[in-house]
C-alpha cells in the first residue's frame, strides 16, 4: 500500500513531547552516556530536545524513511551520536523489521536504556515493537509509551480524513485506545516492569 493516503501534517506540538524529555531530565545526569531510542520520529522535534539535553547521549531514531530523512537533516550537528532506521511505505514494514535487524547485527545483547514508543499507536504494530524493545532494553531501563488514550477515531487519521483507515481497520480498532490496550494487557501484567510515570513510564526492574 502507498502512503500517499496518509496525512501529510499531524496534530502534534512543535515542541515534541515534554513530559518524555522532561521525565528524562529526572534520571539521567546532563553529561551521562546512554542509549535512547525513539520510535515515530515525525518532525524530530523530541529527538532534537533529547540532543540539546544530553550531549553524550546515543540516539537510535526510527521512522518511515521519509521521516528518517528530514530527522537526518534537522539534527544534522549531530551525526556521530545518531543511528537512523528507515523503513518503507509498504503495507507490512515497519520499524519492527528494522529491530529485529538490530537485534541479529547486535546477537540478542541489551543496549538500550530508554526506549520511546510514539510511533502507530497500534497494537497491529507496537504490541510487537514492545516485546522487540523488551529484548534490547537493559535492566533498569524505561520503556516511555506516547497516548495512552489515543484512539484513530477523533486523531489525524480518522477515517473522515483519511479514508483507507477504515479499510485497514474495524470499527472497534478504530475507537479502542489501543496504547492503553498494549500497556495494561501486557505491561502491566509483565512482573519485571514496575510503573514510575502512570500509564506512561515503565521501568525494567529485571531480565
Amino acid at each position: 500500500m502507498s502512503q500517499s493516503w496518509y496525512p501529510e501534517d499531524l496534530a502534534v506540538s512543535p515542541l515534541g513531547t515534554p513530559g518524555t524529555y522532561e521525565f528524562m531530565r529526572t534520571v539521567f545526569a546532563e553529561r551521562q552516556h546512554f542509549s535512547y531510542a525513539e520510535f515515530g520520529v515525525y518532525r524530530a522535534d523530541t529527538a532534537k530536545t533529547v540532543c540539546a539535553l544530553f550531549p553524550n547521549a546515543t540516539l537510535h531514531l526510527f521512522d518511515f524513511h521519509q521521516a528518517v530523512e528530514k530527522a537526518r537533516a534537522k539534527l544534522s550537528g549531530h551525526e556521530n551520536r545518531i543511528y537512523y532506521y528507515g523503513n518503507t511505505d509498504k503495507y507490512n514494514d515497519s520499524y519492527n523489521w528494522s529491530l529485529l535487524k538490530l537485534i541479529e547485527s547486535n546477537n540478542g545483547q541489551a543496549m538500550f536504556d530508554y526506549c520511546f514508543l510514539d510511533g502507530a499507536h497500534t497494537a497491529a504494530v507496537d504490541a510487537l515493537t514492545f516485546f522487540l524493545c523488551d529484548r534490547l532494553l537493559r535492566v533498569g531501563g524505561y520503556m516511555d509509551f506516547d497516548d495512552y488514550t489515543w484512539t484513530l477515531r477523533g486523531s489525524s487519521l480518522d477515517p473522515a480524513r483519511a479514508p483507507a483507515i477504515s479499510e485497514q481497520y474495524t470499527d472497534e480498532q478504530i475507537d479502542t485506545a489501543q496504547v492503553k490496550l498494549i500497556v495494561d494487557q501486557i505491561v502491566r501484567r509483565d512482573p519485571r516492569y514496575q510503573e514510575i510515570v502512570r500509564d506512561k513510564v515503565f521501568r525494567k526492574i529485571a531480565a
